[in-house]
């Protein structure tokens, strides 16, 4: 079952290190964007108070602009603290006319319980309760039925999440769009559907759910957000009266979250055509409705029947991996916007073919470890570039095999990597200039004995090339990173499973100490008998 595209922005395929999948490809895919273009890219430590995160920054010899993820300087300050306090946000929107939900913030640490209760009941549920200052879905109890699940979750907040304020708002039934507005028109809508499987009629749902998740692998965006089978999906699985081994009918969607987060499982669909003149202003008046906000990601909601439109929040730092990756739908390149819009100088650059990327782990580790305070990328190259694979029979290792080429290498430019590839070599070599390639043949010619070398095979190599020279050998075919990162998530499930395997442990033994299992035990023992 494929559920998404080979195939997104050309530019971007194969482009994308594995470090940048993680939380970071709206940071990398604008920074490879500028870089592409020549312009100077930077990536430095910015400490603010207590907090510390890397930024950076393009440009060239007339100006400089800095980068927060996908937020860059014309968005100010006084945007940034508006848009990361929800209530705040909901003020200005409602002083400008834009539509929001009905709703009203509580200290809960001073105002009595029972008004909270009193207000939620009286604009009437569903509901939704969350902090000001949450994000990403963290802390948001979502479509709120009743009295006692009210309680449930501002307590929740008050006491776990330690929050002193919360708000009661409206659940509004319908899609929830991202709108991407910049500089007060829209380029990018997408729909984000709660995690959820299709039934074929053959698969059980656990099956669905891990053949979802290795094919969000392919995908940049989602490659490191998988649907984690935890309780409230088990729960949400049985209030459809189904289970984890039960076979889904051919045709059935079942949703196996409450929120619509990309992070926690959510599939992103491309619907910019499909938003009504109306919508459109509404996105951008919300985006204006905030000072000092050049560009910004819009969340609405559009119930389907009547088209009532109402924003949810405005964010400055939105994540743009849903529009550059959809998996349904077109892509929208806006990494290239932003800069045009940053650099318009450089509308026309022309890029390197095959396309150069750039590593990403490396400056980030250096900038952690406090190694340095500022990594300069290197320039990508001026002209294009002419890559061949070459497969190599030897009796040599990459590692092996890379030390006896490292100086021509280094001393000549070449950029590529060196791999096994079953009983082969597999090297890929890229430089400027075609002269540069045939003398790196001519190199491994003259040195067959000492490179043990067999057979030579010349293929053209048109992917993507990532600046500077790599080897793999073994396990180093996974980076450090991603070593980690798998560690990370198995031992996360891991956790899960023993939870689940803690608490059917626990029911056995209920169920062993009950009433009904000691008076049936008469009849356990009869039958038992029988079957002997």
């Amino acid at each position: 079952m494929t559920l998404y595209k080979d195939e997104w922005l050309p530019h971007l395929k194969n482009s994308i290190p594995p470090e940048a999948k993680l939380n970071q490809t709206s940071l990398y895919t604008i920074a490879l964007e500028g870089w592409r273009r020549g312009l100077s890219l930077s990536f430095y430590n910015h400490i603010e108070g207590d907090k510390r995160s890397i930024r950076y920054s393009l440009s060239n010899e007339n100006k400089t602009h800095y980068f927060t993820g996908s937020s860059g300087d014309y968005n100010t300050k006084e945007a940034f603290d508006i848009c990361d306090d929800k209530t705040e946000t909901a003020n200005y929107l409602s002083a400008n006319n834009v539509p929001i939900p009905k709703g009203e913030t509580f200290n809960i640490r001073e105002t009595p319980e029972r008004d909270i209760v009193a207000y939620g009941n009286s604009i009437g549920y569903p509901l939704v309760v969350k902090p000001p200052d949450g994000s990403g879905g963290a802390s948001v109890f979502a479509n709120i039925t009743n009295e006692p699940a009210l309680i449930d979750a501002i307590n929740y907040i008050k006491e776990k999440q330690q929050f002193t304020e919360v708000i009661v708002q409206q659940h509004v039934m319908g899609d929830e769009i991202r709108v991407y507005v910049l500089d007060g028109k829209v380029l990018a809508a997408a729909n984000r559907l709660p995690a959820n499987v299709l039934g074929d009629g053959k698969q059980t749902v656990a099956q669905l759910i891990r053949e979802k998740n290795e094919v969000r692998k392919s995908v940049p965006h989602l490659h490191h957000r998988p649907i984690k089978m935890d309780l409230q999906v088990r729960r949400l699985i049985e209030q459809e009266n189904y289970t984890l081994e039960s076979v889904l009918p051919k045709g059935k969607r079942i949703y196996l979250r409450k929120t619509s987060n990309v992070s926690t499982g959510g599939d992103p669909i491309d619907v910019t055509k499909q938003l009504t003149k109306e919508q459109t202003e509404i996105a951008v008046n919300a985006s204006k409705a905030i000072p000092g906000l050049v560009h910004s990601g819009v969340d609405i909601i559009i119930n389907p029947v009547t088209n009532q439109t109402v924003v949810l929040e405005v964010n400055t730092r939105p994540g743009i991996g849903s529009h550059l990756f959809p998996i349904e739908g077109e892509a929208v390149d806006i990494p290239k916007a932003l800069i045009d819009f940053y650099f318009p100088e450089t509308k026309n650059q022309t890029k390197a073919l095959p396309e150069a990327y750039f590593d990403l782990q490396t400056p980030i580790d250096s900038l952690k470890s406090d190694i340095l305070n500022e990594i300069v990328i290197v320039s990508p190259p001026k002209n294009d570039l002419t890559a061949k694979k070459y497969k190599i029979h030897s009796a040599l290792n990459p590692k092996e095999f890379y030390e006896q080429i490292k100086k021509y290498i280094l001393t000549n430019d070449i950029q590529g990597f060196i791999k096994e590839d079953n009983i082969n070599l597999e090297i890929i070599v890229a430089h400027e200039t075609r002269e540069k390639l045939s003398d790196f043949r001519t190199h491994l010619e003259e040195r067959i004995n000492l490179l043990q070398i067999k057979n030579i095979e010349e293929i053209v190599y048109d992917k993507p090339i990532k600046m500077g020279f790599s080897v793999y050998d073994g396990l180093d075919t996974m980076s450090l990173f991603e070593l980690e990162t798998l560690y990370n998530q198995l031992n996360k499930s891991y956790k899960i499973t023993e939870k689940e395997v803690t608490r059917l442990k626990r029911r056995i033994e209920l169920m062993f100490k009950s009433v009904s299992w000691k008076i049936t035990r008469p009849i356990r023992f009869i039958t038992g008998r029988f079957n002997k």
